[in-house]
């Protein structure tokens, strides 16, 4: 819908060749309107026009300098100037921006571009286009027969442009007489031609024809330097082929509705003026032969006598007047078919009367009365009326021109004009509004904002709303806070019990709007308008579909933001929330001293292992109230679970002495006793702490430090260890691990397991995730968790990666000889992903297996994708576009950052198995895996779910729409062997 607004809608941001000049990234097809230029040429990095250019020179400087200042300060622009456009010249336009920088810290503008004068030009071609039309009505309006047509040649070639107007006439569709040629002002002389011989011949089967010629198909002398032909047939009432209209030009003439229905309605004259003249040559050649033509006339005829009595009227006439033939009476009179008046107040049959006589004298032009039919029925016609003898007698013959319908049709197209400008105007108020509307971060501001954007609209004179939970009432008519007065109480609560909206005209024109949340309704919108707002429906329910849908993106970006930074376990932030809120106090007081402590519980996993995954969550949700306990707080601010049972505490504004005493305290009352179950049991924790601005400048590199000296605290069996450098030296184990790494890859101590994913709607496998396992011979199995890491410090996770993929391919080129569609996906750090050569390389491998790029899916988490998002964009487009698919892994643990989700080629969602393996115990987990999945469809993304150990869980997730499923009620990772037999068990 945002392409056919009649405003532009641009976004832009800074051209990467020069900085200074801004590029559009995205416009709407409105700038066309604006510029003259299509709007392709604007867009994208390298344009091939800049908006800036068409700037008139006055104006650039004041432009340049206010783009400057808001961009400075993130402040709206707010501006009018003028600009160039492609054929009218400069055009005023005002132009209403914001600017916002994304995550990486670029800049971006945000905007809508208005042109000032675009009604004054649309009033100044109705204004012309009824001139032109009046002129029109005034030539023909007074000539008949062959001046008619003569006169509508030079006004329509004057109309439309056209170098050329031509009306002929054709004889038994054999031959075309021409009745009137008009070239470049000048009327041209008659001439015939057989219709075989002439360019109108296909007009025998259809309407209307359009021609292109060039110099080598003017066969025809009278098109001479004439490029361009529109012929439209000419249909009697019979719809015969009657004649043609020819419009000729050098380029194809420039049509719209207007135009259109003005040539259909001089078309219709002019079918009547050609049968017009017709019909007089016949009269002149014999008056014997009046009777047949006079009877089988098209147009209504009458004949009457000096006095104004009717003598004789024709077939048409009697249908005209609602005659029926059997009961026709000839003493049918003037008085029977004109009422008492004309609406101007003449007196119909004196004036009627007076223009018969007049007739008799000269030649008279055509007039328009109303008459009405004998069964009451008004018409409006036009009447010719021409002098002439009947059997020695003078009489006066009257053609009725029924113009009803085209005065009707004139009047709707009038309508239509009023109607498209007003509905106009609406339409750029309802976009200033929903653009205002979805910068609003709360309930209140978009409240407020909905009520002053609305008491600014013509016909609202009062703009107010309710707040349900604050119980208050606000009013732009009155802005001072009080209570809804009672006037308004008993529609107001009607709203908010029934959630419907609620219409009143008891007491004015109002409306009752209530603003619903996911369970009931949090406020009213109130609103004051005058009689045709209230009438107009459609507008009205534009204007309510616009604020629910703003209120609802509301409200799902609270939802989301929600979710992102909350742990649903424990209540506590999360990993987001944790670095929010270092970002935030570190931006308030830089120069504050602050620590963070990171710990995990012990022999947690035992107590897991043994116990049940239940009975360790309920012993993780004790930690949260324990060291709010131990720091003396009502709140969870600076306490948030990481995951697992790794939690973290940031402390800002605090010594690192009072840190480590209070790191004492949370320790001592973590090691108390839990009773849970009646079962008693005592856990400890290994505290470490990293302190601000000594060890690290942001969340990233306190959490990396206190990482570091949590384990050492661990490994050294102490509650509490502060970092300092020498404890960030590897282990010797990891670092034997490390320089042990290519032997083991060498002599195949490493090697790959693969578990299988499953299609949730069939239970086929469509494909296997490569799990990369050591078996060390000195350490035995090592998991990834003890070796990826330190691989990732250094060169050896590109050369673990080459491993997992080669080996992978090779397999899955095997595999899928029996089960062709087969995939493999394989996890990649930030650090592969990030290698320049990463695209060329995968490319290689799946060229020497012989498989395509679908065989290979890329699973990569959220801190992997933002770690370096632009570089990262670049590499995964590269990979798309060898058919590689992209997974995010992982999902809703990280960040959690959902920009990446529109702007990555990313083909399907893993929820986290941290939501699936309690989905049917926590209803917070339950919701998240829920909106994830329905988020995900509507996003065209799959999702699958990992870490499924139970049928239950399976068939909920199943419930919900998942697409795949990954866990241990299918199977373990499974060693190559075990595949073949996995497969042939599934096939």
């Amino acid at each position: 819908m945002i392409h056919r607004l009649p405003v532009v809608i641009y976004e832009a941001m800074p051209s990467r060749v020069q900085t200074d000049l801004w590029v559009l990234s995205y416009a709407n097809d409105a700038l066309l309107t604006v510029t003259g230029y299509p709007t392709e040429d604007f867009v994208g990095e390298y344009p091939e026009r800049h908006l800036f250019a068409l700037i008139h020179p006055d104006d650039r400087v004041r432009v340049g300098v206010e783009y400057d200042r808001c961009r400075t300060t993130l402040s709206m622009v707010s501006l009018r100037y003028r600009l160039l456009h492609a054929t009218d010249g400069y055009r005023l336009v005002e132009e209403r921006s914001i600017f916002e920088r994304d995550p990486d810290g670029r800049l971006h503008s945000y905007g809508c571009l208005i042109d000032s004068n675009a009604p004054e030009r649309q009033q100044e071609y109705l204004a012309d286009l009824d001139t032109r039309l009046a002129r029109l009505n005034a030539d023909v309006a007074i000539a008949t027969g062959q001046e008619f047509l003569e006169h509508l040649c030079r006004r329509l070639s004057h109309l439309t442009g056209a170098r050329q107007v031509g009306i002929f006439r054709v004889e038994h569709e054999r031959y075309l007489e021409c009745l009137a040629i008009v070239r470049d002002g000048l009327l041209l002389p008659r001439y015939g031609i057989p219709v075989a011989q002439s360019i109108f011949k296909p007009l025998g089967a259809q309407d209307s024809l359009e021609l292109y010629l060039d110099s080598k198909d003017q066969t025809w002398t009278m098109l001479e330097h004439i490029h361009h032909v529109t012929a439209i047939r000419l249909n009697n009432r019979q719809h015969e082929w009657l004649g043609v209209l020819a419009l000729g030009h050098d380029h194809p003439i420039e049509r719209d509705r207007t135009l259109d229905r003005v040539l259909e309605l001089y078309s219709d004259r002019a079918v009547t003026e050609i049968e017009r003249l017709g019909l007089e040559d016949r009269l002149q050649e014999s008056e014997s032969r009046y009777r047949a033509f006079f009877e089988t006339a098209v147009q209504a005829s009458v004949v009457v006598n000096v006095q104004g009595r009717i003598l004789d009227l024709n077939r048409a006439a009697q249908q005209l007047f609602g005659l029926i033939s059997e009961t026709y009476d000839a003493r049918i009179e003037l008085q029977d078919i004109f009422p008492r008046q004309q609406p101007d107040g003449r007196s119909s049959l004196y004036h009627f009367l007076h223009y018969i006589r007049h007739s008799i004298q000269g030649p008279v032009p055509p007039e328009r009365w109303h008459i009405h039919r004998l069964d009451g029925e008004a018409r409006i016609v036009t009447v010719y009326a021409v002098s002439t003898v009947l059997n020695l007698s003078e009489r006066v013959l009257l053609t009725f021109e029924d113009i009803t319908d085209q005065v009707r049709a004139e009047q709707e197209l009038r309508t239509q004009h009023a109607l498209q400008n007003e509905r106009q105007g609406r339409l750029r108020n309802l976009v200033a509004l929903a653009t205002e509307l979805e910068r609003q971060p709360s309930l209140g501001d978009f409240l407020y904002e909905a009520c002053r954007q609305l008491y600014r609209q013509s016909g609202i004179h009062e703009a107010a709303f309710f707040e349900r939970e604050q119980d208050r009432w606000h009013s732009m008519a009155n802005p001072a806070p009080t209570g809804a007065p009672q006037q308004h109480r008993g529609a107001v609560a009607r709203a908010l019990r029934s959630g419907q909206s609620d219409w009143r005209r008891d007491t004015g024109h109002w409306l009752y709007f209530p603003l619903l949340g996911r369970d009931a309704p949090l406020a009213v919108l109130v609103l004051g308008c005058s009689q045709p707002v209230y009438d107009d429906q459609e507008f009205v329910s534009l204007l309510m579909q616009t604020i629910s849908l703003s209120f609802d993106n509301l409200l799902q970006r609270h939802t989301l933001r929600q979710q992102a930074m909350r742990d649903s376990l424990t209540d506590l932030g999360n990993r987001a929330q944790l670095h929010e809120w270092i970002r935030e106090s570190l931006a308030q007081d830089p120069r504050q001293t602050a620590s963070l402590l990171l710990f995990d519980l012990n022999r947690f996993k035992e107590i897991n292992d043994s116990l049940g995954h239940h009975f360790g969550d309920r012993l993780l949700c004790e930690i949260g109230p324990r060291v709010r306990l131990a720091l003396d707080r009502d709140n969870n601010w600076g306490i948030c679970r990481l995951g697992g049972d790794e939690f973290a505490v940031f402390l800002p504004r605090i010594r690192s002495e009072k840190a480590c005493r209070l790191a004492e305290d949370i320790s001592e009352h973590l090691r108390r006793p839990y009773v849970i179950d009646a079962l008693q049991l005592q856990v400890e924790a290994s505290i470490g702490i990293a302190h601000y601005p000594d060890q690290g400048n942001d969340g990233h590199e306190l959490l990396r430090c206190a990482d570091v000296a949590m384990y050492a605290a661990k490994h050294a069996g102490r509650s509490l260890v502060e970092f300092e450098s020498a404890l960030d030296a590897n282990t010797p184990q990891r670092i034997a691990v490390l320089s042990e790494l290519d032997q083991g890859l060498r002599e195949g101590h490493l090697w790959v397991a693969y578990q299988p994913v499953i299609s949730a709607s069939d239970g086929r496998t469509k494909g296997f995730e490569a799990l990369v396992r050591w078996q060390h011979p000195e350490l035995g199995a090592l998991s990834p968790a003890e070796f990826i890491p330190i691989a990732e410090m250094g060169q050896g996770i590109h050369r673990i990666t080459e491993f997992v993929l080669h080996t992978g391919l090779a397999a899955l080129a095997n595999w899928r000889r029996r089960v062709p569609d087969l995939y493999i996906a394989v996890n990649l750090s930030s650090r592969v992903l990030l290698d320049q050569n990463l695209p060329r390389n995968i490319e290689r491998l799946l060229r020497e297996h012989g498989l395509p790029g679908t065989a290979l899916v890329l699973e990569l988490t959220e801190s992997t994708l933002l770690s370096d998002p632009l570089r990262a964009v670049d590499i995964i487009n590269e990979l798309a576009a060898i058919g590689i698919q992209v997974e995010v892994d992982d999902f809703g643990t990280g960040y959690s950052s959902l920009a990446y989700l529109k702007s990555l080629p990313i083909q399907a969602l893993k929820v986290d198995k941290s939501f699936v393996a309690d989905l049917l115990l926590d209803p917070h987990d339950r919701i998240i895996v829920e909106s994830t999945i329905k988020m995900a469809h509507n996003l065209d993304l799959a999702t699958i779910a990992e870490g499924v150990e139970d049928e239950a869980t399976l068939i909920e997730l199943v419930k919900m729409g998942c697409d795949a499923i990954q866990g241990y009620y299918f199977s373990k990772p499974l060693p190559p062997a075990d595949v073949d037999v996995w497969l042939k068990r599934y096939e």
